[in-house]
């Protein structure tokens, strides 16, 4: 079947110019415009609402069904970039096959084995080993089907930890949950546990409470930025806490996740590269954490920390 291809734009964009960018983006009628910051760009002086330093630099992309003139692209963003006193950012224009890639994704995944767990598609027929954990993940609309090294290193890092190390109803937190793979995987290691699956994203609210059902696995799902949901800390102390999330979230959670944990309770940390080890064993040990493990996944970092 032939598709019609997508036109993806892209522009590293110094952080002052930014609104300026996404506004014109909008004004074109591009679509799926997001913007991140780039993490090899030095830090700005401005500080984000957790305290920390935005990167000067930010990496803007969007989509267009239209091939766009880059000509007149170009000479929009020399205008924009002249009359804010930026340097000029270069923008990078391809097409995207149209392929639905989530379909493709979902069909091509193979099941995988991770410590104790079975992670597999409803794809593959055969049934799960015996002596492991089958976990049922599609790939979908929300992070974590568990191919990505950071959600590997969480499910090692779970596996490792004896079945017997708490009470069989345990509470565990999966901040920044996704998919809900890691609770899920959670409460099929500890089926009496209570797992409480938090993200400020209602669609991964959404897949998550839905791959709970297919999984015959009961968890609850909570549309939280961190704790602001008061209904999050409602189910404290925890045993045991996930967050595969990004270093500065992970940094400024530190002290909710101290002051939220039972004695002895372990928390498992993702979505980090080898560069974010030092700040966030930092974080953790100065909140009164102690470091008791580290795995390493083609540069993607989890580390485990537990309260003494």
């Amino acid at each position: 079947m032939t598709t019609t291809p997508l036109w993806h734009i892209t522009a590293r964009v110094p952080l002052a110019a930014i609104d300026a960018l996404v506004d014109l983006f909008e004004r074109l009628g591009f679509a799926g415009i997001s913007w991140l910051e780039c993490d090899d760009a030095p830090p700005s002086e401005n500080i984000d609402e957790s305290g920390f330093p935005i990167s000067s630099e930010f990496m803007i992309d969007g989509y267009a069904a239209n091939k766009p003139d880059l000509d007149f692209l170009n000479g929009m963003t020399q205008s924009l970039s002249d009359l804010l006193g930026v340097p000029t950012p270069a923008l990078s224009l391809s097409p995207v096959d149209n392929t639905d890639w989530l379909l493709t994704c979902y069909q091509s995944m193979p099941a995988r084995i991770v410590g104790d767990f079975y992670v597999y598609g409803s794809h593959i027929e055969d049934l799960p080993p015996k002596g492991l954990l089958p976990v049922l993940v599609n790939a979908a609309t929300a992070f974590g089907s568990g191919e990505h090294p950071t959600t590997t290193g969480c499910l090692t890092a779970l596996s490792a930890i004896p079945y017997d190390a708490f009470p069989a109803n345990l509470s565990i937190l999966d901040m920044g949950c996704g998919s809900g793979i890691l609770g899920i995987a959670a409460k099929k290691k500890w089926p009496d546990a209570t797992v409480i699956a938090v993200d400020n994203d209602i669609e991964s609210v959404r897949v998550a409470s839905e791959n709970a059902r297919n999984n015959n696995t009961v968890i609850t799902a909570i549309e939280s930025m961190g704790f602001a949901n008061e209904a999050v800390a409602f189910f404290a102390p925890y045993h045991i806490v996930l967050a595969n999330i990004l270093a500065k979230p992970v940094i400024a959670l530190a002290p909710d996740f101290a002051a939220h944990m039972h004695q002895g309770g372990i928390v498992i940390l993702s979505g980090l590269l080898s560069r974010h080890t030092d700040d966030v064993t930092k974080a953790y040990v100065d909140t009164g954490f102690v470091s008791v493990a580290t795995h390493n996944l083609d540069d993607w970092m989890t580390l485990v920390f537990k309260k003494p």
